[in-house]
């Protein structure tokens, strides 16, 4: 056994490895610097959310090594009962009893010991279905009855069981992720196209039913038309990348944590980042984002068979959409919604799963040997191989 993960060890991409262990260390110190003073909100120690983060870090790195171990390969004979756990979780959340209602959404599972989070599971359920599935159909896609719908189907039902939930920006970001690995599993360039135009209507009048969605576009588009109302967030969370500047405030030190950002250690803990460690702490962190982007996909170009480069282009897609969406948020360079940043937010589920996927992706690279020596230049020969194939 020890042979086995010397060699897995030795193959693998070690950088991404130690990526994603020094974020989810960063994480635990970040949640229990920006959650201290929130937790008076919730009636709760202030050290409730640190010890909760710390707890989840064992199962996380033990998801990270077990799937790390394991033969992704033998996914594909998991995919049919993975996709119907991940349903009934998904319908479980409206159970009375089982479900738990906080903020507005019907999002978690309630374990006793802690709420676990179904769409979380649901994101890395749709990359190992359509790695499969695309797979499996690879010369039947350019039929969209019998290739490219079935798939499609399956994607629809679990993001509107995902909206219902009030999970409006998850369902969107797990949309994204579907897109690509579609793009790249070889579907047919109209078919998307096609597909993309008559959603965009369909989530505009998803938007502008829900009041809260429409104000935050408003809030978006003007803060300061609203400064003490839709616009404060926003406003507040650019703040702290002001009073930051280029060394930071010093751990600890951030004051737009104290009553100002309404989830500092969740959907704007990169604001409070920005401030106690300044632009410099900021830019280290996305270029950890940028190595594991740029290693993930690298890996992802690189791989021999078609069913784990699926897998890997997704799993990274993922994470870096995640870590975009949730940084370009707190910046204000898009409207104001929930979305985590990976390894880093409070949130049990999320890092878990997150963890699992990023494991998956290590063993991908030690399966298939390969060494990330490449240029960026074979990203984009993957890109224009999916054109051509059109």
């Amino acid at each position: 056994m020890g042979t086995a993960r010397g060699s897995i060890w030795e193959r693998m991409d070690r950088v991404i490895f130690f990526c994603v262990i020094g974020m989810v260390l960063a994480g635990i110190i970040f949640v229990m610097s920006a959650s201290f003073y929130a937790a008076k909100n919730y009636d709760v120690g202030p050290y409730y959310f640190f010890i909760r983060q710390a707890m989840w870090a064992l199962p996380t790195i033990s998801a990270l090594l077990f799937f790390m171990l394991f033969d992704y390969s033998r996914i594909k004979d998991f995919v049919k009962p993975i996709v119907i756990v991940t349903m009934v979780l998904l319908v479980a959340v409206f159970i009375p009893g089982i479900g738990k209602h906080s903020g507005g959404a019907q999002r978690w599972i309630d374990l006793r010991f802690a709420l676990f989070n179904p769409s979380e599971l649901a994101k890395l359920t749709v990359i190992i279905y359509l790695a499969y599935i695309l797979t499996k159909k690879q010369n039947k896609l350019e039929d969209f009855t019998f290739g490219l719908l079935p798939p499609l189907l399956l994607v629809a039902v679990i993001f509107f069981v995902i909206l219902l939930q009030s999970g409006f920006s998850t369902g969107v970001l797990l949309l994204m992720v579907a897109f690509i690995m579609f793009f790249i599993g070889g579907a047919s360039i109209k078919h998307l196209i096609s597909i993309l135009l008559l959603s965009l209507p369909v989530l505009f009048f998803f938007i502008i039913r829900v009041a809260y969605r429409l104000d935050r576009i408003f809030a978006y588009l003007n803060p300061w038309d609203d400064p003490s109302g839709k616009g404060y967030h926003i406003i507040q969370s650019q703040q702290a990348f002001v009073n930051g500047g280029l060394l930071g405030q010093g751990l600890g030190n951030s004051m737009q944590k104290i009553r100002k950002l309404p989830t500092p250690h969740t959907d704007f803990i990169f604001s409070v980042i920005a401030e106690e460690t300044g632009m410099i702490g900021a830019l280290v962190l996305i270029g950890v984002y940028f190595i594991f982007f740029i290693r993930g996909m690298l890996i992802a170009v690189n791989c021999r068979d078609k069913f784990g480069q699926l897998l890997a282009f997704g799993i990274v897609s993922l994470i870096s959409l995640h870590a975009i969406l949730n940084m370009a948020i707190a910046i204000g360079i898009v409207p104001t919604t929930g979305v985590s940043l990976p390894f880093i937010s409070y949130g049990g589920s999320s890092m878990l799963l997150m963890a699992a996927g990023t494991g998956i992706l290590l063993n991908i690279s030690s399966q298939n040997e390969i060494r990330v020596k490449m240029g960026v230049k074979d990203i984009e020969n993957i890109i224009q191989e999916g054109f051509s194939q059109e």
